[in-house]
């Protein structure tokens, strides 16, 4: 039996053919100066076929059997006249089952002889295809879904970022430590960060946290950090693995959807109020205003009849009063959507000062102010204006009767966010029974007879109507503080 088709060995090595062919190899040798080739049994076998059954030239295996794309590798090393060079290809072969991977090992000699072996690699390339295509599907959608791997070797303190991870963090070059990583999120995230950090390599707890970064671009996002400690079986850690995602257009809908939620609430908190206005409130004035007329109409005496006009003229103003506080309900609702301008806190403060200064001087009250960190803000101008109406009468109205009214008003700015501080050194609140009453309707707190305690509810409102709050820290017998987030 001969290796080769035209018998490359003689007769004394039958058995070194017989092991060659019986491998799942072909070898091929190729003649540069007469153009011959022998193919081995074994190649014949490889593609399928039986020695003789296909042309074994030189021309059919180019022309033919080797897919045209691979055709200029593979006569790229069949061309290379370095001699004993062994160079190794991977090409696809027209087998008897249709095209299929080889790896294809090429060797020139001096004697002007090429030799090959050609290795069916048809299963382990599908396989290595099967892998870039699984990884580029994941890369693909890590970037939809803009999702970056990390990971941080304790023992070597190296740390690692794929490229999407680099992608969100808009940089060129990973952090070098763990400090470095951390030093990019916001202030008020560093600490928590870290302290997820430590307590995962320290005791390998994991992490699931939303956090703001500034990227290396300066852009502002928001992301979520995700890691897990891989620990030996002594319960060392040995590395921190963990996903970093891009949520900022999640985060920000999320909010929105908050937002828009807690307005709705409000809305319907404030419809409750007018509903209960409308079915309490004024059913008893009605009642009231028709028992007194009726008591008019039975009544035969002149006095008696002007006590009963006298009361009516109550239950009238009082009405009156109703109405206007539906009013403003409604107004809440109606301006909310009308464009905002830029206000400046002096000058509207000033304007309010003017109207209340008979109040002021009748109270003899010291009013101080200072808007020089931050001199405006864009708002609505009958909200900001009710707002420091509402917050100064009620200052002069609360005052303390054992010492001088003092009321500070002053605006700062922080972290983009514009704060209105409000504070007086008046009568005070407890806080402990009467703080989660403050902003209801209706609610009063001191024994004046001109409180009617709608004031405070209608600035809550306006001031959450356009997304900011307000909050307040009282004492009795000491003062009030009202910090208001107004954008």
């Amino acid at each position: 039996m001969s290796l080769f088709e035209n018998h490359l060995f003689d007769n004394d090595t039958p058995d070194l053919a017989n092991i060659i062919n019986s491998v799942n190899v072909g070898i091929w040798e190729f003649d540069v100066n007469n153009k011959e080739v022998k193919w081995s049994a074994g190649l014949f076998n490889i593609l399928g076929y039986k020695p003789g059954e296909i042309e074994s030239s030189y021309l059919n295996f180019i022309d033919n059997l080797i897919y045209y794309q691979d055709r200029a590798s593979f006569l790229a090393t069949i061309n290379n006249r370095t001699p004993q060079s062994s160079e190794i290809t991977y090409i696809r072969i027209l087998t008897k089952n249709g095209y299929e991977w080889f790896q294809s090992t090429v060797q020139r000699h001096a004697r002007s002889k090429i030799t090959g072996t050609l290795i069916n690699v048809n299963q382990f390339k599908f396989s290595e295809l099967q892998l870039e295509t699984n990884n580029t599907f994941i890369a693909e959608t890590n970037k939809l879904l803009k999702v970056g791997s990390w990971e941080f070797n304790t023992l070597e303190r190296v740390l690692f970022f794929n490229n999407e991870a680099l992608e969100i963090l808009e940089l060129h070059h990973r952090p070098a430590t763990v400090d470095e990583l951390i030093a990019y999120f916001e202030p008020e995230h560093v600490k928590i960060l870290a302290a997820a950090m430590e307590d995962c390599i320290r005791i390998g707890r994991p992490y699931d946290l939303d956090l703001k970064l500034k990227t290396g671009r300066g852009k502002i996002i928001w992301t979520k950090m995700k890691a897990v400690a891989k620990i030996d079986n002594y319960g060392k850690c040995l590395a921190v693995k963990g996903v970093i995602q891009d949520i900022d257009v999640t985060k920000h809908s999320e909010n929105k959807l908050k937002s828009t939620l807690h307005l709705t609430n409000q809305k319907n908190e404030r419809l409750q109020n007018f509903a209960y206005i409308t079915s309490h409130n004024l059913r008893s004035y009605a009642s009231n205003l028709k028992l007194m007329l009726n008591l008019y109409e039975e009544s035969k005496s002149y006095a008696e009849q002007q006590t009963i006009l006298s009361h009516i003229r109550t239950i009238s103003a009082s009405l009156n009063a109703t109405i206007e506080h539906l009013n403003e309900i409604v107004k809440i609702d109606l301006v909310i959507n009308e464009e905002k301008i830029l206000i400046e806190f002096e000058l509207l403060f000033k304007n309010i000062l003017n109207a209340l200064q008979s109040n002021i001087q009748a109270a003899n009250a010291i009013i101080e102010y200072d808007f020089s960190e931050c001199p405006g803000v864009y708002y609505l101008p009958a909200y900001l204006e009710s707002i420091f109406h509402n917050l100064l009468t009620n200052a002069l109205k609360y005052r303390s009767p054992s010492r001088q009214a003092v009321v500070k008003c002053k605006s700062i700015r922080e972290n983009e966010h514009v704060y209105l501080i409000f504070e007086d050194n008046g009568m005070g609140i407890d806080m402990k029974k009467n703080g989660n009453k403050i902003f209801g309707m209706y609610q009063t707190f001191h024994a004046n007879a001109d409180a009617q305690g709608i004031g405070l509810y209608i600035t809550r409102n306006q001031i959450e109507a356009l997304g900011g709050s307000i909050n307040v820290d009282s004492a009795l017998n000491i003062g009030t503080k009202f910090t208001i987030k107004l954008s």
